[in-house]
């Protein structure tokens, strides 16, 4: 502590008596300084919006209203409108007190037509009712948490006798959302459903909805390239999906059967995504001969007396030529039996509902290498058409094809993989070696420290000792001189007689051993920097 101390003032005295002036004025002004403006932030209140996005006038009449009542208040533009600001200790109280006065205006809805006066138009009614029916609407979409603020335009076409001369009703809504929020699908949709059902006539085709950068957030157009593309790419991820899992699951098999790098498979995949609904209708004979019966008629007719035998139809003459009738006293017995029977036929219904996604035609290509026989070849075949699930009926195709593999590509993959293990290799006993190295040098460091520390204790003991042996000779030598009378004892002072003792013991020191004195010097030096 001492020795920085008087680093510190050596350092102060080097600069003249100018230069400590100004060190010291520039301090004292930065410090005023900074006091000053924690004083001044410390002091100033802490603003906090009242209200945001106001309209020009609202803002206007709110700031009036204000300065009136001697607040502070700070004014805010931004594209969405103005916003005002207060001190957070006033916020609550002056918004309860300006929303009492009906500040500030913003949208109004269908309490305009609570100040309606005598004498009013039916333009103005009409006109009126529009303002409201925006106003109302305008409040309800603000509701929503994505949006922020909201404007509504309402056309309402004039009413007109013929049909054909009608025009529909349109609207347009502008949307500012907040920060890093977008409108879903849905949400969107859900607006466009709530204008219409809210306004007379409007249909949702006739409603369009833009964001504050002038986009069109129902697009009907866009909406449907939105869905076909993302149904495109829903088919080739599929397709990719089938095609990797079959390939992966024949690579796997031909690795295992001969070995990694001896054959390739690829697949190709066509799926087919189409919508297909089948009727089915069967109708099968009955089982045997004697049928499932359905409904049975039986009809049983008999005649028996000595009347005249029935001729045919009543009322109707007969065709058949007459004949001698017999004797009416005759016996004649007649009797008529019908059968009808309704059999049930087996009738069989069903709707078929193909899922989309599956296989129209599967093709893969197998590459063995040349080494592989011919047998072998017909073999791979047969066992890649069982784990593809080949199927000839739908045109499926495989081909195994005997080829000389290049080397050169395993070769370079072997050679890259030799360097990294090599490279990581020389890091590693590099790491080591760095380690030993630095506990080497640790070690040496300590050594020195410790034959150091020996040193000068050494050479402090012997200052000491011939220190004492100096003062000893001294006080012998100055004892001998005043016997004889030749120094008094006052001529020399203690002060004097210590500088002389420690002037000749260091020169002596010097003289007997020269070089652990340039030693111990050198150890000073090195401790004062």
């Amino acid at each position: 502590m001492g020795d920085w101390k008087e680093r510190y003032e050596n350092l102060w005295n080097r600069f003249s008596k100018r230069q400590r002036y100004i060190m010291l004025g520039s301090a004292l002004a930065i410090l005023v300084a900074i006091i000053g403006v924690s004083a001044w932030y410390g002091n100033k209140p802490d603003m906090v919006p009242l209200f945001t996005n106001m309209e020009t006038k609202d803002a206007g009449e709110v700031a009036a209203k204000l300065k009136e009542s001697k607040i502070d208040y700070e004014v805010q533009e931004n594209k969405q409108g103005t916003t005002i600001l207060v001190p957070s200790k006033n916020v609550h109280g002056v918004r309860l007190e300006l929303s009492s006065q009906g500040l500030p205006r913003g949208n109004k809805g269908f309490e305009i037509f609570d100040d309606s006066k005598l004498g009013v138009t039916e333009f103005q009614n009409k006109v009126n009712y529009l303002q409201a029916l925006q106003g109302e609407l305008t409040r309800t979409i603000e509701q929503i948490e994505a949006v922020e603020k909201a404007r509504v335009h309402i056309v309402l076409p004039e009413d007109s006798l013929y049909k054909k001369n009608e025009k529909p009703a349109t609207a347009s809504i502008m949307l500012h959302l907040k920060p890093h929020v977008e409108l879903s699908k849905k949400e969107i949709k859900g607006i466009v459903n709530l204008a219409a059902n809210s306004v007379q006539g409007l249909k949702p085709e006739n409603i369009t909805i833009i964001d504050d950068t002038g986009k069109i957030l129902n697009d009907p157009d866009e909406n449907e390239e939105n869905s076909v593309g993302a149904k495109t790419m829903t088919q080739l991820d599929m397709t990719k999906k089938v095609q990797d899992n079959i390939q992966k699951n024949i690579q796997s098999l031909l690795d295992q059967s001969l070995g990694e790098g001896r054959a390739f498979a690829r697949v190709s995949v066509e799926l087919d995504f189409d919508d297909r609904t089948t009727d089915k209708q069967t109708f099968t004979p009955v089982v045997d001969d004697a049928g499932i019966i359905r409904s049975q008629q039986d009809l049983s007719e008999t005649y028996s007396g000595t009347s005249t035998q029935p001729g045919g139809a009543a009322g109707v003459q007969s065709n058949v030529p007459g004949y001698v009738a017999q004797n009416g006293n005759a016996n004649a017995d007649y009797e008529k039996k019908e059968s009808t029977k309704n059999y049930e036929i087996n009738e069989e219904k069903s709707k078929v509902v193909a899922a989309p996604g599956s296989i129209r035609r599967l093709n893969v290509a197998v590459l063995v290498n040349e080494d592989v026989n011919a047998t072998q070849q017909d073999s791979i075949m047969r066992t890649v058409s069982s784990a593809a699930g080949i199927n000839q009926d739908r045109g499926d195709t495989i081909s195994v094809e005997p080829l000389p593999f290049s080397t050169e590509l395993r070769d370079r993959r072997a050679a890259e993989e030799q360097a990294a293990k090599d490279r990581e290799d020389r890091i590693f006993y590099m790491q080591i070696a760095a380690v030993l190295l630095v506990l080497a040098l640790i070690a040496a460091y300590i050594m020195m420290r410790r034959k150091k520390k020996q040193q000068e204790l050494a050479a402090l003991a012997e200052q000491k000792r011939l220190e004492e042996e100096e003062k000893q000779r001294l006080a012998a030598e100055r004892a001998a001189l005043v016997e004889a009378g030749e120094v008094g004892e006052e001529e020399l002072t203690e002060e004097e007689q210590r500088q002389l003792t420690e002037k000749q013991t260091l020169q002596q020191l010097i003289d007997q051993k020269p070089a652990e004195v340039a030693m111990l010097i050198k150890t000073w030096l090195s401790e004062d920097e």
